[in-house]
């Protein structure tokens, strides 16, 4: 599963609102490493205000000498007040843990990544802002604050590194930490009598029955049942019990990145019918993500599994069309490509032939109904009629076949398969990948090819 960052996010947008209006921006150094000014000037309350409107306070000295520098990364605890309200609080949000940022190029004027850059490690200080401020720059207030209050972030440093600084401390935490997996993996193993088998990846996996047919492979559909446990035998997900509100076998796509690393590999080694368990070191679960509540960062991940089905996408597609025809009682044809079709009108005249130009009305749609393209709408803003060559790869594989059994006239339902439509990709968001398509057609004309002579030799 994907790093959740949305913790640094939202702090990005705290940070990016405080944009004010008050001077034009000084002339910035070309190499984009120019601190901010120190002109200033000290007020009453011992804020010292910038020429750009931006109040700040020292409230605490580190010992760090480095000031961070645009595309350093920091991480920082961060609270944003408005009088005597807590609007946002990392260490409550992120299990008291620093929020990672991106030093970044100002918005605008007075933007406190300004501010950021007059820190060193172990500083503290308050910035400060009228509420105002948001909205003289186009934008509006946030609901947590009204004209004339004042905004204040308190923040901490905590660290101050470069992208190589960074990449390597990553680096290193990880080769740490995947020692640190391989002795609590090897202790629980001892402690619980289990030998189990290990790949490449240092997932360790034991099967309790082998189960029946192939094993499973990329691109496979598969659908299992599962439980997932800590080392401590704590379960924190399954979907077996009730009390966890779901009870349906989990499907997806091996290989595809939906799930984490150990499951993505884990059920390549696995058929039809197997009872496994899944020994699954950070590194190929969560990682340093805190999930919170019963995940913590850096965790050890057990998973009960029992495969109840593997299905290539062509069988997937092949089992919804049939439910589908069955369900709503349809008499279609299928051709050997795995296309349906049912023809509703019968047309007059000549099959459409390759090269052809057709001409076409359309409504296509999704196995669940809803209507993704259509040119009998204006709403849809497409051509009437469409046309196109056939046989040339200007429309989808299920057309090119679909438009060929039909002559000028005819109205069909064309079934498509996937593999047959935009297979793995998603065109749009109303099409997802892998998704089996209905197409309600008419060939309104038929407009045939010039031949061109064979030269006299």
């Amino acid at each position: 599963m994907k790093k959740i960052q949305f913790i640094a996010i939202t702090v990005f947008m705290l940070l990016s609102v405080t944009c004010q209006a008050s001077r034009k921006n000084k002339k910035k150094d070309a190499d984009s490493t120019k601190q901010v000014s120190q002109t200033s000037v000290v007020v009453a309350d011992t804020f010292t205000t910038f020429p750009d409107g931006l109040q700040y306070k020292i409230i605490k000295h580190g010992t760090g000498t480095r000031k961070p520098i645009f595309t350093d990364h920091v991480e920082m605890n961060i609270s944003v007040h408005v009088k005597d309200s807590i609007i946002y609080d990392s260490r409550k949000m992120y299990n008291n843990k620093p929020v990672p940022q991106q030093i970044m190029k100002p918005k605008g004027k007075g933007d406190i990544v300004e501010g950021l850059m007059m820190l060193v490690v172990g500083d503290s200080a308050i910035f400060r802002f009228p509420a105002d401020s948001m909205k003289k720059n186009g934008g509006s207030l946030p609901p947590w604050a009204k004209e004339g209050e004042i905004v204040e972030y308190k923040i901490a440093i905590v660290s101050i590194m470069s992208e190589e600084e960074l990449k390597k401390d990553k680096a290193a935490k990880i080769a740490a930490q995947k020692e640190i997996d391989e002795k609590l993996l090897q202790d629980y193993f001892k402690k619980n009598n289990i030998t189990p088998l290990k790949t490449q990846s240092g997932l360790y996996y034991t099967i309790k029955h082998e189960g029946d047919g192939a094993t499973a492979q990329k691109g496979n559909i598969i659908s299992v049942f599962y439980t997932g446990k800590l080392l401590n035998g704590n379960i924190f997900d399954t979907n077996q019990d009730s009390t966890f509100h779901h009870q349906d076998p989990i499907s997806f796509e091996i290989g595809k990145g939906k799930v984490i690393k150990g499951w993505d590999e884990g059920m390549t080694l696995l058929k039809k019918g197997s009872i496994a368990t899944l020994y699954i070191p950070s590194g190929l679960a969560y990682g340093q993500q805190d999930k919170g509540g019963p995940i913590p960062a850096n965790s050890i991940l057990l998973f009960d599994i029992e495969v109840k089905d593997i299905r290539t996408q062509a069988e997937m597609d092949e089992s919804l069309l049939q439910e589908y025809i069955k369900r709503n009682n349809i008499k279609a044809q299928k051709t050997s490509s795995g296309l349906y079709y049912s023809i509703t009108k019968k047309g007059k005249g000549a099959i459409a032939a390759t090269g052809d130009t057709v001409f076409m009305n359309y409504i296509g749609k999704t196995l669940n109904g809803n209507v993704f393209d259509k040119n009998v709408d204006s709403t849809f803003k497409n051509i009437r009629p469409f046309s196109f060559a056939l046989g040339t790869g200007k429309v989808i594989k299920g057309w090119d076949e679909g438009i060929a059994l039909l002559n000028k006239g005819s109205k069909a339902t064309f079934y498509i398969p996937s593999a047959l439509a935009y297979g793995p990709q998603s065109p749009s968001r109303a099409i997802g990948a892998n998704a089996v398509l209905l197409f309600d057609v008419e060939l309104t004309d038929i407009k045939k090819a010039k031949l061109v002579p064979n030269p006299v030799k």
